[in-house]
């Protein structure tokens, strides 16, 4: 049984300065201490047992400071708004509201109890004031990025390791409910980018529901060399509200591209290798302006597996793989390799045709350079960010102070399919498309929770998306959880262009909801307890938000190993991450009572708190 009794663990930092206290290469920041992780494992009556993630250290107060009473002072906060949020788990406290009164304890966070204890001037907490000043501004996290996953496997592809469609025909060839090869889309796709037309491939007429074809047996393609193979179109659907969201999001995207790509930039080539004077010039290469990115996608295609992977009272689950434009998830590049190499081409020409010496003698001197990231390196087009906190390192910047050469490259931006045969590219094919694997859900007919389902998905904060770093304290749960994405990805609603199916009697075809991938349902039973806190704090999260799921359940919350923002080969070894699914009966927030209803339903299907045994 767990105590409802707030139990205090010290933290003693083996520190013997502040700087020391605040070096995270000593400590792991979100890991407990050993000493309190020991306390929390030995005492299995306290709040921590069988716990990883709770508040262990306590804010000290002046004797004669004043009361915490309720201000409008806030803290740090991701973007969901919650008020109690840090970067690690040592950026939480327990604090006396009243400081000579031992019991009157309450939560919160170092940024916000820095913030209001400085306002008071209470400046005892010397090192806890210190330790806030260096926490970790909040930031979203980008998942694991595609394209690159894609990249990887054409580099398989090229290494021989399997060919280039094995993924599709092993699925195919064996009626798989799930595909082994191709990469699992976490991205959020802006709405104006999900495709208007889908070319859906369903040999086996699971689009029926009733009508399908349950012969699993006959393989993918001899379906379709026997002229089986069924090709429907479908398009887009978004609701009012998500057709004011595409166009608004498609209106700052363009806006955007004009300015990315109004002017060139310039990339440095050093005439040295090494530190010291040379007699050769810095060579300034004007590089052309940068393609438009893609602003709209009108077709796709949709390739349904026979086998659900889900099933609920009025929808079933099917894994599709989804094949889209390359250049919706991979950029158009300039190979600095080639652009040195064109550099260096137009330098000899030069020398050969006699007039180096006489550019040279035109060349002024410049003030030293700091030389902007080039092509085709890791900091094009975007600031460094960091994500996990490291111990500091020396970075050598290179700068150059002498004349300078300036001349204007002849290479061109290569889409994703033009391969230059430098940075791993060959010269082989790549296909215009990549394929991306998803998941598709289908409703019975006259069943109207998918199309309501779509429309909330259309509807939720972006928020619901975004995986943030840190963490939350959500009550009632007082211990810090993860702030992931709270729901799936969206990936559109699709309706049938012909729903007579080409014949002149109606005949029923489900309509399609694209979404995310996120695992299979959880077991309660097999959960530890910061695993069911952070699936309650999903529907608190939920209601936080102003929603009521209506349906919450454990079929309803899907748990998978690691998290969409590491890279696949960390997963096995890193957490499970959890998401809350099946909107079709969600709606408004409109009562405290049901609200209280469904946080119980929550705790008890979780045993917390008072439901804990």
């Amino acid at each position: 049984m767990l105590s409802h009794t707030v139990q205090l663990f010290r933290c003693s930092l083996d520190a013997t300065s502040r700087a020391e206290y605040a070096d995270f290469s000593t400590i792991d920041p979100h890991k407990l201490p050993k000493s309190v992780q020991e306390q929390v494992d030995n005492d299995t009556h306290c709040v921590g047992y069988d716990k990883n993630r709770i508040i262990f250290r306590v804010w000290p107060r002046d004797p004669k400071g004043q009361a915490i009473k309720p201000s409008p002072l806030r803290g740090k906060e991701a973007g969901n708004g919650l008020d109690l949020w840090g970067a690690t788990l040592y950026d939480f406290y327990h604090v006396r509201r009243l400081p000579n009164v031992p019991n009157y304890i309450t939560n919160s966070t170092g940024s916000r109890l820095a913030k209001w204890m400085r306002q008071v001037g209470e400046l005892t907490a010397k090192d806890e004031l210190y330790w806030a000043d260096k926490e970790e501004d909040p930031k979203e996290i980008p998942v694991a990025d595609i394209g690159e996953l894609i990249e990887c496997y054409d580099t398989r592809v090229r290494m021989g390791i399997f060919d280039q469609y094995s993924t599709r025909k092993e699925f195919r060839e064996k009626a798989k409910s799930s595909f082994t090869g191709s990469s699992y889309v976490a991205e959020r796709i802006p709405l104006h980018l999900l495709p208007k037309k889908l070319h859906v491939h369903d040999p086996w007429n699971k689009l029926s529901i009733d009508g399908s074809d349950a012969d699993h047996e006959t393989p993918w393609l001899s379906k379709v060399a026997n002229r089986r193979d069924i090709v429907r179109t479908y398009s887009l659907s978004l609701a009012p509200e998500g057709k004011v969201a595409a166009l608004k999001s498609q209106k700052l995207d363009e806006i955007q591209e004009d300015e990315a790509t109004k002017n060139g930039s310039v990339m440095h080539i050093f005439p040295s290798n090494k530190e010291g004077p040379t007699e050769e010039p810095l060579i300034e290469v004007v590089l052309p302006p940068r393609p438009r990115r893609r602003m709209q996608v009108e077709e796709a295609h949709l390739y349904l597996s026979p086998l659900a992977v889900g099933s609920g009272n009025h929808s079933v689950v099917h894994s599709v793989e989804w094949e889209l434009p390359r250049d919706l998830f991979i950029d158009h590049r300039l190979c600095r390799v080639c652009v040195e190499s064109d550099a260096h081409r137009q330098v000899q020409k030069l020398k050969d045709d006699g007039k180096w010496e006489e550019l040279l003698k035109n060349t002024v001197g410049k003030p030293e350079e700091t030389p902007q990231a080039g092509p085709d390196s890791e900091e094009e087009h975007s600031e460094e960010e960091i994500f996990t906190v490291e111990p500091p390192r020396v970075v050598r910047i290179a700068s150059y102070s002498g004349p300078a050469l300036r001349i204007h490259t002849s290479m061109k931006w290569r889409a994703p399919w033009e391969p230059c045969g430098h940075r791993g590219s060959s010269s082989g094919t790549i296909p215009r498309t990549a394929t991306v694997t998803v998941v598709a859900k289908l409703s019975i007919e006259h069943d109207q929770h998918l199309a309501r389902e779509a429309n909330n998905y259309q509807s939720f904060p972006d928020h619901f998306f975004q995986h943030w770093n840190g963490y939350n304290v959500m009550p009632p749960i007082h211990d810090p959880v993860p702030v992931g994405a709270l729901c799936p990805q969206f990936y559109g609603y699709y309706t049938p262009d012909d729903p007579t199916d080409g014949t002149s009697h109606p005949n029923y075809l489900s309509p399609i909801l694209l979404l995310e991938y996120c695992g299979r349902e959880i077991d309660p039973d097999e959960l530890c307890v910061d695993d069911k806190q952070e699936c309650a704090s999903l529907v608190f999260r939920f209601h936080h938000a102003g929603w009521l799921h209506e349906s919450f359940a454990a079929r309803n919350i899907l748990w998978q190993q690691g998290k969409p923002t590491e890279w696949p080969i960390q997963r096995p070894f890193s957490t499970k991450s959890f998401r809350l699914i099946d909107f079709g009966r969600s709606k408004k927030l409109d009562s405290s009572l049901t609200r209280a209803h469904e946080e119980d339903t929550a705790l008890r299907l979780l045993h917390l708190l008072h439901h804990a045994s």
